[in-house]
């Protein structure tokens, strides 16, 4: 045997002449072969102007002096390239990538691929840098947990533990953005599971509370029901103002909740509640809203959508201070946007058209994407309506009575107290039609009014006007109707108001 078994050492032979070329190659072996260490892997041809002893591992499709050298170790030495064929076991470092590899007899493998197990790690970084107090950090875009199956040794379940000293310790699901925290779920300081969030990291809110000993579940902020719509009367179909469709000016409100917008607007509804309009319209919503159907003091911050159906043409909406598109289309066309944070207050939503667009079923909500559109009852819709406008209904045929009892204060002061049968939003101020004073059964715009006890017409001089006695409440208020000059019959007298039927009187606290 003329070299050794594992690294084909070249061996000295009896009475060998010059031994010390066989030795002093030998040991250059050794140099090359123990601690090996190469350049870079993958090298397919010899560098330029290679330096003594350096080493190279040889990728395939080499060329050169490096032909048919593929996954071998080269070595410059003595101003020539020498080659070592690799065994299994041999373990190489590749400067260039920092990284091990093994050979299997066959192939380079790095390192990883024959780790069976790691015990009793003190940290570990996959693609990042542990730390003290992330032990275990990973940077990566996947992560799959496969249940091992019954032939592979296994169950065919999956179940990862967590586990906390004591009850006061915090167990949970920590979800960050740019390292804020913004969800967390978990045993948070106590064993009921909760789900928490916050805007800004520091200040948290609990969502979601599970009782640990009952199972009874709470949401101590509420709960927004599904696709809950912030405007009112979104179905146009609340008109208590009468208005019959046409003109709309600037600020003037026509179905309940709607008003023209900038410019003013030409609006109608069909009977099938398709709604045309020419211009623009708005509608306030109104920031209470807020925290009984959002949980939160105000929309700022907030993503809101607003959705459609059947928009004949893009319009432009404009929600807070965003503006927005909405894209025309059979079905639902919907649009989002996002609230700044200083948004707090009221929130105007606004729809610009061009000649003659048409849709029907408009919504907003709270979220990233619209949901069915689903019309509230009749009577709660108009209910929620009448908190911002309440149209004083006079009952009976043409003229209407009025179904308060009023009285001739003095000479010239006829006092209604009322009661709303719907606590408004605020304090109201009177809208009441252009009218004038009749002193008999009242027609068209006029009003009148009958005293009880004498059976007549009340007349006046000096014209009359109607606004509030002294300051109304969010749930009463005194109507006034005071003459110029004097009202006729006796003071202290009780009777009844009475409207020709285009007469209007209405209580207003629109935002």
């Amino acid at each position: 045997m003329s070299t050794t078994s594992h690294l084909a050492l070249p061996l000295l032979a009896a009475a060998q002449a010059q031994k010390h070329v066989t030795h002093n190659e030998a040991l250059a072996s050794l140099d090359a072969l123990v601690h090996l260490a190469v350049k870079e892997r993958h090298r397919t041809t010899p560098p330029a102007a290679p330096q003594e002893g350096e080493r190279y591992l040889v990728g395939a499709g080499a060329g050169g002096s490096f032909q048919n050298r593929e996954g071998e170790i080269a070595l410059f030495d003595l101003g020539v390239w020498r080659f070592f064929t690799p065994r299994a076991g041999w373990r190489i470092y590749v400067e260039a990538e920092d990284a091990f590899l093994i050979h299997d007899g066959t192939d380079w493998y790095e390192i990883g691929h024959y780790v069976r197990g790691l015990e009793v790690l003190d940290r570990l970084g996959i693609g990042t840098t542990a730390d003290d107090l992330n032990r275990f950090a990973a940077r990566l875009n996947a992560a799959l947990f496969d249940a091992r199956t019954v032939d592979q040794g296994g169950t065919g379940d999956l179940r990862l533990v967590l586990n906390k000293p004591e009850s006061r310790s915090v167990l949970s699901l920590l979800f960050q953005t740019r390292y804020g925290g913004r969800a967390e779920a978990g045993l948070v300081g106590n064993d009921d599971f909760s789900l928490r969030i916050s805007s800004d990291g520091e200040n948290w809110r609990d969502a979601l509370v599970v009782d640990n000993r009952t199972g009874a579940v709470s949401f101590p902020h509420g709960v927004m029901p599904a696709g809950a719509n912030l405007l009112m009367n979104a179905s146009f179909a609340v008109n208590q103002r009468g208005f019959a469709g046409g003109p709309l000016p600037a600020g003037a409100y026509g179905f309940d909740r709607w008003r023209g917008g900038m410019g003013g607007a030409t609006l109608s509804r069909g009977s099938d509640g398709t709604i045309s309009l020419t211009g623009s319209i708005e509608q306030i919503v109104d920031v209470a809203l807020a925290e009984p159907l959002l949980g939160a003091p105000h929309f700022g911050g907030c993503t809101l959508t607003l959705s459609v159906e059947d928009l004949s043409q893009p319009c432009m909406v404009m929600i807070g201070t965003k503006e927005a598109t909405l894209p025309a289309g059979p079905g639902r066309s919907s649009v989002s946007v996002t609230l700044e944070s200083s948004e707090t207050s009221h929130v105007r939503c606004a729809l610009a058209a061009g000649t003659g667009v048409t849709f029907k079923r408009i919504k907003l909500e709270s979220g990233p994407y619209p949901t069915p559109w689903q019309r509230e009852l009749p009577e709660t819709e108009e209910a929620r309506c009448r908190r911002y406008y309440q149209r004083l209904l006079p009952v009976g045929g043409a003229p209407g009575i009025l179904p308060v009892l009023g009285q001739r204060k003095s000479t010239n002061v006829i006092d209604l107290p009322l009661t709303f049968p719907i606590a408004m939003r605020a304090a109201p101020t009177l809208a009441a039609s252009s009218f004038s004073w009749a002193s008999a059964a009242p027609v068209g715009s006029q009003i009148g009014f009958l005293d009880g006890g004498s059976g007549g017409w009340v007349g006046q001089t000096g014209g009359v006007t109607a606004t509030m006695a002294a300051a109304p409440t969010a749930s009463a208020a005194i109507l006034r109707f005071q003459a110029g000059a004097a009202f006729s019959g006796t003071a202290g007298s009780i009777g009844n108001l009475y409207l020709g039927a285009s007469a209007s009187l209405g209580l207003q606290a629109e935002i």
